[in-house]
């Protein structure tokens, strides 16, 4: 019989691709995966260790499927892995196994320490098989965890469990664990992918080398590595080929794709708190000039949204290729963190809130010149509040930076310390309090921008990528005029961070290649209304 696997995703979409490839890796070596945890032999909690939060949940995913499926093992994959992977090997013994997000095609090396026989459960002699709860629920990570763990309270001073939980005996020694180097850009076979129909995240770099002081990707992703273009091209040809409509390049930072590296080592930048390292260029253009322009010569219909650029190095030579093909967004994701110069300048980075203001005007500029049909640039980004040494008079800068910036979504998120990071160790901690207040009155000035740049968006034509269908119910004899809801997202939306649209359409409307409306149709609205940060609207 064949093994069966269950996939606990957490973490970021480069998290996600990573657990898209360990379906790969996994149904290659003849696994099934299974939507049922109560039916797996192995339990995979891809997990993120960026932030405090993010820790506490994958850790309460660990415990909660050790308390619900004893039967099965369970495999702790991903960045808290990779990060605290030789703590946890001997301390957190509720986990079978521990894997790093380095070379992700070493898996099979540690499944096959895991599993050792080639019988599955159902198959082991009695005396063998662990004892089963009959419980049938789902992994509900967030959920408050059924058990008492120190782990949960704080990863980083995270404290041993008994010998033993529900009678079931660990062997420390026994444990396989597996940090593989982290060389490249891990792809493969993505057979099934975590998000909505016909929408691919494309991963075209792993790691970073920006240092800032905050932030800990660099100690659990690494040095920055380039993915090879024609690996890039290739994978989305494919999916063109598959019917696939929308691609999301996606990186720690996408400005410094194929770009020469640093002089320095990664470890003295983060010794030294250096700077940025701009992104360098081959031949005048930098290397996501060249990779758009490849892409731009792939044939058929999609659009293409850049995720996550760093504002201190952004390649305006990308323009000129984004304006000239409209099947590349005016959607940039940059995340500026600060609009106070002080704190801009503490969190390692090399620009200003003029600088800033000023490439969010070029952006613009540029497809306004070009009389885009999109008309004006969309502009996400993120802000921390409550870093080290943030006065009144910093935020209220922050506030005015984005009142100035007018960018249509944006997150805030309290500062948290994450050890290993200059941050960390730096004087005048802001209490948590503080934070939180000042985080909740940027969200909120947020959303008023929102609504009213929203508002703009009614009466308008655009396409919509249909996510979901929602169920309603039909008289049979008026099932081709009866209303249908679906909700979608349009080209100003990114996947599971900002708005949707609400589209009404009856049964007898088509999409766009004259199918019937489903999910990962691409389908004509014309916008009608806002509700709150989402949009309603009739398709055509």
């Amino acid at each position: 019989m064949t093994r069966r696997f269950f996939l606990d995703q957490h973490g970021c979409a480069k998290n996600q691709v990573d657990g898209e490839l360990l379906i790969g890796i996994l149904t290659d070596k003849g696994w099934r995966k299974t939507t049922e945890p109560e039916k797996a032999d192995l339990i995979i909690v891809n997990s993120c260790g960026f932030i405090e939060p993010a820790k506490r949940e994958s850790i309460e995913a660990v415990i909660t499927a050790r308390t619900a499926y004893p039967q099965a093992k369970i495999l702790l994959a991903g960045c808290l892995a990779e990060r605290y992977g030789d703590i946890f090997k001997t301390e957190f013994e509720e986990a079978d196994a521990f894997f790093g997000n380095g070379d992700l095609s070493q898996l099979p090396v540690l499944i096959d320490k895991l599993f050792p026989d080639t019988l599955p459960t159902e198959q082991l002699p009695a005396k063998d098989r662990p004892a089963s709860s009959g419980s049938k629920k789902k992994i509900d990570a967030t959920a408050p965890s059924p058990l008492p763990h120190p782990a949960v309270q704080n990863a980083e001073h995270y404290q041993p469990a008994q010998p033993a939980v529900h009678g079931r005996p660990f062997l420390k020694s026994a444990r396989p664990f597996l940090k593989p180097a982290q060389k490249g850009v891990c792809c493969g076979s993505r057979p099934e992918l975590l998000n909505f129909p016909r929408s691919a995240f494309i991963k075209i770099t792993e790691g970073c080398n920006n240092c800032c002081s905050f932030c800990a990707i660099p100690l659990i992703r690494g040095a920055v590595r380039s993915r090879p273009m024609d690996g890039i091209v290739n994978e989305i040809q494919d999916f063109v080929q598959k019917g696939y409509k929308e691609f999301n390049l996606i990186g720690q930072d996408l400005a410094v794709y194929d770009a020469a590296p640093p002089l320095d080592k990664l470890s003295n930048r983060l010794n030294n708190n250096l700077p940025a390292f701009p992104a360098q260029t081959k031949q005048g253009h930098s290397g996501l000039a060249q990779l758009l322009r490849a892409i731009s010569g792939i044939e058929g219909t999609f659009s293409v949204r850049l995720l996550y650029i760093h504002p201190d190095h952004f390649p305006p030579d990308i323009l000129p290729i984004m304006t000239a093909d409209t099947r590349f967004l005016p959607y940039f994701d940059i995340p500026f963190q600060s609009g106070s110069d002080p704190i801009i300048h503490a969190m390692n980075r090399c620009g200003s809130a003029e600088t800033y203001l000023k490439l969010i005007e070029t952006i613009r500029a540029a497809f306004r010149t070009a009389k885009s049909p999109y008309g004006e640039a969309v502009i996400r980004t993120t802000f921390l509040t409550g870093f080290p040494g943030e006065t009144q008079a910093d935020f209220e800068r922050t506030a005015a930076f984005l009142q100035a910036v007018q960018s249509l979504w944006s997150g805030a998120f309290a500062y948290s310390q994450e050890e290993g990071t200059k941050a960390a160790d730096m004087k005048k901690q802001v209490p948590t309090k503080i934070a939180e207040q000042r985080k909740t009155s940027l969200n909120e000035l947020q959303l008023k921008i929102t609504e009213q740049k929203l508002a703009a968006f009614c009466g308008l034509e655009t396409d919509v990528l249909i996510e979901e269908i929602i169920p309603q119910e039909h008289n049979s004899e008026e099932e081709n005029t009866q209303c249908c809801i679906a909700l979608g997202r349009a080209w100003f939306q990114a996947p599971e961070v900002d708005g949707a649209v609400v589209v009404n359409f009856s049964q007898a409307q088509k999409d766009s290649e004259g199918q019937p409306i489903t999910a990962g149709s691409l389908v004509r609205v014309r916008i009608t209304a806002l509700r709150g940060i989402d949009l309603e609207a009739n398709a055509l």
